[in-house]
């Protein structure tokens, strides 16, 4: 299995514990992640221009040489599966492809990592590469972004695949009502008073629940609930301590690889609590 990469910004940033898991897990899958070259951001959710804003995820669905366009970024993906929406308009398509080197011809489907896992490779498949199952109890949660209407890839209102995926490694997934609630990482800067109010309902809801750990499949949603997890604790004056991991980290530790294979010693909110209990 093959695919053209769009890294995205953050994986070369602040999200590098979610390269490398993705970078060992895939590999060990056998799923090669091909990074185009030369790629450039999305325009994520902040360019105000269409035009521009189409035309930068374009050029990247232009540089995909013939293969899906894997991306491990939901905010990345949402963009990617709206330009090519837009693109259906045939005078856009015109336009932007007059400004690009490479043409954009509409052939290039986006895919994020989660979906290549679950539709392509297939969870069956996954299961068989379990080595040590994961006796916990894991929050799934999507994000506002990765089922979006124009993505058409799970339901916008009761997503099932990252849940599917958590049983498929011996975990079981609680019930969590909030998992396409917005976590607040996208007006984190222009309202942190806000974000950080999204990120406690999502955070406290979740420490309800009894889960060992949440499991998240996007790296702003990361950014929002593992690093401003201690923010949100002392502004209100809460005691979370909740491990948030990125999907990718949970197959690698159910096939037996080490967590530091996995940069779960980046994460902000230790992951060793989590990673003793699994070991038992």
């Amino acid at each position: 299995m093959k695919y053209s990469y769009y890294p995205g910004c953050a994986q070369h940033g602040t999200a590098s514990d979610y390269r490398k898991s993705v970078e060992t897990v895939f590999s060990r899958l056998g799923i090669e992640l091909e990074e185009i070259k030369n790629w450039n951001c999305c325009g994520t959710l902040h360019v105000p221009d269409k035009t521009i804003r189409v035309a930068l995820s374009a050029r990247n669905l232009a540089s995909s040489g013939g293969l899906d366009l894997a991306t491990p970024c939901n905010l990345c993906y949402s963009n990617l599966m709206r330009a090519n929406t837009a693109l259906e308009d045939a005078a856009l398509k015109n336009r932007i492809n007059e400004a690009l080197i490479n043409k954009y011809d509409g052939n290039t489907k986006p895919k994020h990592l989660l979906e290549v896992i679950v539709n392509d490779y297939g969870l069956t498949k996954l299961s068989e590469q379990v080595k040590k199952p994961m006796k916990i109890k894991a929050v799934p949660y999507y994000g506002c972004l990765l089922t979006r209407p124009e993505n058409r890839f799970d339901s916008p209102e009761n997503p099932v695949s990252l849940d599917n995926l958590i049983i498929s490694l011996g975990a079981e997934p609680v019930k969590y009502y909030y998992k396409t609630k917005c976590c607040g990482g996208p007006i984190l800067l222009t309202n942190e008073d806000i974000a950080l109010g999204l990120a406690k309902e999502l955070l406290v809801v979740a420490k309800e629940s009894g889960a060992d750990c949440m499991v998240v499949t996007c790296p702003m949603c990361h950014l929002q609930l593992d690093a401003k997890q201690r923010a949100v604790e002392s502004k209100y004056n809460i005691r979370l301590d909740l491990p948030v991991i990125y999907f990718t980290q949970l197959i690698g530790l159910a096939m037996g690889l080490a967590p530091s294979e996995l940069g779960m010693n980046k994460h902000l909110v230790s992951t060793d609590k989590l990673i003793a209990m699994i070991g038992r």
